[in-house]
């Protein structure tokens, strides 16, 4: 396989600051980092917000997982979409810097396997195909190493880099263990930049959360994944009912307890929570169940009032 020049690194790949038109450009802005796969919901629920309070002034910016618990034990930023839970490393970071947290589940999504429309020659790829696909060694370059049916032409890859929680995600459930992947494929934390990738070559496969998917649908269609019950697709339905299994998983947001001392803080981590039930499966997230979003904010309310 001719590899792509790769993206490296944890770069911000979206940024939006939410002013009002008054007073409130002088108010505390509340700053929200964090995962790429929760980045529309997080500026949905800003935008949202910010309709509801226009002195309130919302950033908002994503650079991976990796990137925002980085910056969240840091104290960086007051709260952070996560892709995945956080490790121990990151946990340790966190309490050597003195910075408690909380974190909770905010709506759910697949990992979606993408190609170019036009080829229509792959539907359906196992588990083990995947894994073949993305092993270390590299050994498969063309869609006919896959499998013999397939034609002979050369797979350009697109996916996450190293600082994404849907990397670590998707090499934890295809390789057994996350970080493990080919290195030759071109990768960046913009999901619109995977996009973009393989909807400009046929034969391109990348992978990157559902919700990412809703946006390029147009240029863009799911491969369905077999884990030995047959094929299936990361549908909502699928997401919902555990049928996408393992390539399902939560999404959270975590939020220091310091900063929520802060009203401004915790108004709008609140508002996230709330929200996020109404707003999930209107920018193609699966909602969690109601009773999850309840049991959310008293852990919110609770954590308020332990912060220091």
């Amino acid at each position: 396989m001719t590899p792509l020049r790769p993206m490296l690194g944890a770069a911000t790949v979206g940024m939006v600051v939410v002013l009002s038109a008054g007073c409130g450009r002088d108010s505390p802005a509340v700053s929200v980092g964090g995962a790429s796969s929760l980045y529309p919901l997080s500026e949905a629920i800003a935008e949202d917000f910010v309709g509801e309070r226009p002195d309130a002034r919302i950033a908002v910016m994503a650079s991976g997982s990796a990137g925002g618990f980085r910056r969240l034990c840091a104290g960086e930023v007051d709260i952070i979409g996560a892709s995945r839970p956080i490790s121990t490393a990151e946990s340790e970071r966190c309490r050597i810097a003195g910075i408690r947290y909380l974190g909770v589940p905010i709506a759910r999504d697949g990992i979606a396997i993408v190609a170019n429309r036009a080829n229509t020659a792959v539907q359906c790829l196992t588990l083990d195909e995947l894994r073949r696909l993305w092993e270390p060694s590299g050994a498969v370059a063309t869609w006919r190493d896959l499998r013999p049916a397939y034609p002979s032409e050369e797979i350009r890859l697109f996916g996450p880099g190293p600082g994404s929680g849907t990397f670590d995600a998707f090499t934890s459930v295809v390789m057994g263990r996350p970080g493990a992947s080919r290195a030759d494929y071109y990768r960046t934390e913009a999901d619109n930049l995977i996009a973009h990738g393989v909807a400009g070559n046929r034969w391109a496969l990348g992978y990157f959360g559902s919700a990412a998917f809703a946006a390029h649908r147009d240029r863009l269609r799911t491969i369905e994944v077999d884990t030995g019950f047959g094929c299936v697709g990361p549908t909502d339905e699928a997401v919902s009912a555990g049928a996408y299994s393992p390539l399902s998983r939560d999404l959270y947001i975590y939020v220091a307890y310091s900063t929520l001392a802060r009203a401004e803080v915790f108004d709008f981590a609140h508002h996230y929570i709330v929200a996020a039930e109404r707003l999930s499966a209107l920018t193609g997230y699966v909602p969690l169940p109601s009773a999850e979003y309840i049991r959310s904010w008293r852990l919110l309310a609770e954590a308020r009032d332990d912060a220091p």
